[in-house]
């Protein structure tokens, strides 16, 4: 077992989130095969940014490809493609932060790493 498999078994036992063990943006970090670190290690306000953007461009973009595209263009549809962004950033950053208190981490990823003698 890779030592990031091995760090998302150990995360997940003490009660994380299969969410906030995995790198963002999930997506990326899956097809690439990268060992970036969780997000659990990440800046809950960074995270709600980038879910921000992300989810606004994706959620616009695919509600474009499957319904919009046929109707007239709304400024009601930016503002939804806004909400979903908002929201979901917001879940992420909450869900990010619940998690980092619960597990009591304050250190940073590099300093995790040195603690629990898992350095790269």
């Amino acid at each position: 077992m890779h030592n990031k498999e091995f760090i998302e078994v150990y995360l997940r036992q003490k009660g994380a989130s299969r969410t906030v063990v995995k790198p963002y943006p999930f997506l990326w970090h899956w097809l690439l095969k990268s060992n970036g670190k969780p997000c659990l290690f990440e800046s809950p306000l960074k995270l709600f940014f980038k879910e921000l953007f992300l989810g606004t461009v994706f959620w616009g973009g695919f509600m474009w490809l499957i319904v919009w595209r046929s109707q007239e263009p709304s400024i009601n549809n930016l503002y939804m493609s806004l909400l979903f962004g908002f929201l979901s950033g917001l879940g992420l950053s909450l869900e990010v932060l619940y998690y980092s208190r619960k597990l009591k981490i304050t250190s940073s990823w590099a300093e995790w790493l040195k603690e629990h003698d898992l350095a790269e």
